[in-house]
């Protein structure tokens, strides 16, 4: 026998949400166009996290009862969890256009346009949610982060700051921790990093038993800070957090008095800049009476067989050599209780692969004057932080008597479409099968410009010249202010003046040429 509309929303309202949905299903199988149950299977499997079928059970509903505004509402939710958010943002109109909105919908409205990276939009609706609740605190959150998305960072920590002092006091609220965290980064994006750390240990103080992600927060900011002896132990939070992969089970921090004569096995972590950083830590594992063995990103090991002292390489994904301990490769500098005045800095750490040296001689033929490499955008991992046109190079490219050599394998179209219009770049693209090549075509440079990517790391490690661009925020391995990097000590620092300033950088370098 079918249940009723009524029993599914008790059971609901009991929190029993799969026995409310079998109620709800019955329903519409006897009924395909009852609003009420197909609205309630919607907001069911949302709460349950199918969202696809959240859509398609509201979307049901919706053609049925077109004016009914909590649906349009649900909808416009359920899409957005999709990240369908033009869709979102057509549902949320459809509902502000039954009634006068609340703050809580122009909310939702700004959040699906700020999804669509239109931020300036989002923030004229995120103050319209506040003029109708001046007290809407999520509203005057997601103002800060469309704010900070947009470089306007005094707005963003002015809203940020609102939200901690207004928060119930004393309630553990992972909303105040994350307020907290938003700050922080405000303030770090303005060159305040002690008022940063000071707001970031507050809300660590304050709620010591939420997520203890939020100390990784503390630790970037140390390290940003030079101040390694408390960065590191810090830094091993990382682990906690919800974007980071998970450690393996039997993964720890190495003990350096009890690895002589054990196999030790360094795994990769993040990026292959962050990889090519610290393997300069492994010929010291060897040094100490380790058998070191690597695990790492494919591209990465013709570079990593060069290493002294590594007994064996194998790929990402494949089958692990037998070992005693394992490590991350990102928890060497806490192994070695690095600080700045002992950070391993002897260059070049790596070398050219055997034969990749000669192939490059002779593919790029005789140099008719300087060559400069160039690289001007990364992954997309390191897009938000590291990345310009190419055309934004134009003034570079007036240096005379020199051949422009892109160091990339990626190249975004309209940069591609650019560099054929104007010829003024060399393309090896083709020539590139993995970091051992990119690494001959380095080693074949007088000097190489590039922003904060794996290709900045390998010029350094190689002991190229190498100037990198960096963002007004940059990662905290490039510290606070400094023209000079103790990782590299080839390498020579340009900062962005403001945010997203690329020009006044390379403007600087234009004026500065090295031949």
């Amino acid at each position: 026998m079918t249940g009723s509309i009524d029993e599914a929303a008790r059971l609901y309202a009991a929190h029993d949400l799969v026995g409310a949905g079998r109620v709800c299903l019955d329903i519409v199988r006897d009924s395909p166009e009852h609003f009420g149950a197909l609205h309630l299977l919607g907001v069911i499997s949302g709460l349950l996290g199918a969202q696809a079928d959240a859509v398609a059970w509201l979307l049901r509903a919706t053609r049925i009862n077109p004016g009914n505004a909590q649906a349009r509402v649900n909808l416009g939710a359920a899409y957005g969890a999709v990240h369908r958010f033009e869709d979102a943002e057509a549902a949320f109109r459809g509902a502000i256009a039954l009634g006068p909105p609340g703050a809580g919908l122009l909310n939702s409205l700004g959040l699906a346009l700020a999804g669509q990276q239109r931020d300036q939009d989002a923030i004229a609706v995120f103050g319209e949610a506040l003029l109708a609740d001046p007290t809407h605190a999520p509203a005057r959150f997601n103002l800060g982060r469309a704010h900070a998305v947009l470089g306007q960072f005094g707005a963003a920590e002015a809203a940020f700051r609102w939200v901690l002092a207004h928060l119930p006091p004393g309630t553990p609220d992972e909303r105040a921790v994350g307020a907290a965290a938003a700050l922080a980064r405000a303030l770090l994006d303005q060159g305040q990093a002690e008022e940063a750390l000071s707001v970031t240990r507050a809300a660590i103080a304050a709620y010591p038993d939420l997520d203890p992600a939020r100390q990784a927060h503390e630790a970037l900011i140390l390290l940003c800070l030079g101040r390694f002896r408390e960065g590191w132990p810090a830094y091993e939070s990382r682990w906690h957090s919800l974007n980071h992969e998970k450690p393996h089970a039997n993964f720890r921090v190495l003990d350096l008095s009890a690895i002589a004569g054990k196999r030790v096995l360094v795994t990769e972590e993040q990026g292959r800049g962050d990889v090519i950083q610290f393997l300069r830590y492994l010929p010291r594992l060897a040094a100490l009476g380790a058998r070191v063995m690597l695990r790492v990103y494919r591209d990465l090991l013709p570079l990593a067989r060069q290493l002294p002292g590594v007994e064996t390489c194998v790929a990402t994904g494949g089958d692990e050599p037998e070992h005693d301990v394992r490590t991350s490769i990102m928890s060497l500098p806490l192994a070695f209780g690095t600080v700045l005045e002992t950070i391993p800095a002897d260059v070049p750490y790596l070398t050219v692969p055997a034969g990749r040296a000669a192939r490059m001689k002779q593919y790029l033929g005789p140099a008719s004057g300087p060559r400069v490499g160039l690289a001007w955008s990364g992954s997309a991992a390191s897009s938000g932080r590291a990345a310009m046109p190419a055309h934004a190079l134009a003034p570079i490219l007036r240096w005379p008597g020199v051949s422009f050599h892109c160091l990339q394998k990626d190249i975004l179209p309209d940069d591609r479409a650019w560099l054929a219009r104007t010829g003024q770049i060399a393309i090896h693209t083709g020539a590139l099968r993995d970091f051992g090549d990119t690494a001959a075509l380095i080693q074949s440079m007088d000097l190489v410009i590039s922003i904060d990517t794996a290709v900045a790391h390998l010029a350094g490690a190689l002991a190229r010249p190498v100037w990198i661009m960096l963002a007004f925020n940059p990662d905290w391995r490039w510290l606070l202010g400094r023209g000079d990097s103790p990782w590299y000590p080839t390498t020579r620092l340009f900062r962005q003046a403001g945010w997203r300033d690329w020009d006044s950088v390379v403007a600087r370098i234009a004026a500065t040429p090295p031949f």
